[in-house]
């Protein structure tokens, strides 16, 4: 199958960097009961967590309503200041990323043009308004978007350990959030120790956004995703990318490198 690459699906990636390959197994027994503040303490601590310097090469599989390819990134955090995410397939680079707090700068070396836009390029694709933070989060397996001063509440299940920010009634009657209002799921291990799935919904326009830890390994002493799964479902289709982190390391000094040639031109 002859290779499409565009700057949408970069883009997407750069907001990962999701399921419908493999199904959830649902827990036979019920979970010990714990208590609401066990889980919130659990998103403490895990929010807490620090990295400095963040390197993992990423087997990557991007799927979509037209395509399905296989490739690799090499992914560089520093930490609250960028990242950068070089893109091969075949072992030929094909995009080079950076993006900070207020922009993302693409350079596509296939067609030696490049882009230049905010951060509101990514609502524009996915319809969901994530902030640099948020990125670093999703990629770090860290806790999405949480605020120790904010309340969150307890949804109701005994196969699950799993924490909203928002009531029962407020998401039976999402008609009366305000407009740019999400909604937040945050889903436990069975051990309550780590954080398993992410979910985003924003009921305005019917996307969401599913996280999925599928495993983790520890290096230099912080839990970080081995395996990951993201599926983005928005009006228009539904997006899937499958994450294999290799050759992680972690509070080790990394420099990013990007420029872009001053032969390349805006893409179209």
């Amino acid at each position: 199958m002859r290779l499409r690459f565009n700057t949408a699906i970069v883009a997407c990636l750069m907001f990962v960097l999701s399921s419908c390959g493999n199904k959830k197994v649902e827990t036979v027994e019920k979970l010990r009961k714990v208590k609401d503040d066990v889980l919130i303490e659990t998103l403490d601590s895990l929010s807490a967590q620090k990295f400095d310097y963040f390197y993992a090469k990423i087997g990557t599989k991007y799927q979509d309503s037209i395509q399905r390819i296989s490739f690799k990134t090499s992914l560089r955090i520093v930490e609250d200041s960028a990242f950068n995410a070089l893109i091969t397939y075949a072992r030929i680079p094909m995009f080079n990323a950076l993006v900070t707090f207020d922009s993302i700068r693409i350079s596509n070396k296939r067609e030696k043009c490049y882009i230049e836009q905010s951060l509101d390029y990514f609502k524009n694709i996915l319809s969901v308004d994530f902030t640099y933070d948020n990125m670093e989060e999703i990629l770090l397996g860290l806790p999405l978007d949480y605020d120790s001063t904010v309340k969150y509440f307890r949804v109701k299940d005994p196969f699950t350990y799993r924490i909203s920010s928002h009531k029962k009634n407020e998401i039976k009657h999402t008609e009366r959030l305000d407009k740019e209002e999400v909604i937040l799921f945050y889903e436990f291990s069975d051990d309550h120790k780590e954080l398993k799935e992410t979910r985003i919904e924003n009921p305005t326009d019917t996307t969401s956004v599913r996280i999925n830890y599928i495993s983790r390994q520890e290096v230099n002493g912080l839990k970080v995703p081995a395996e990951m799964e993201i599926t983005i479902v928005t009006p228009r289709q539904e997006i899937l990318i499958e994450m294999n982190y290799g050759k992680v390391r972690v509070k080790e000094k990394e420099e990013i490198y990007f420029v872009i040639p001053e032969s390349y031109e805006v893409c179209e």
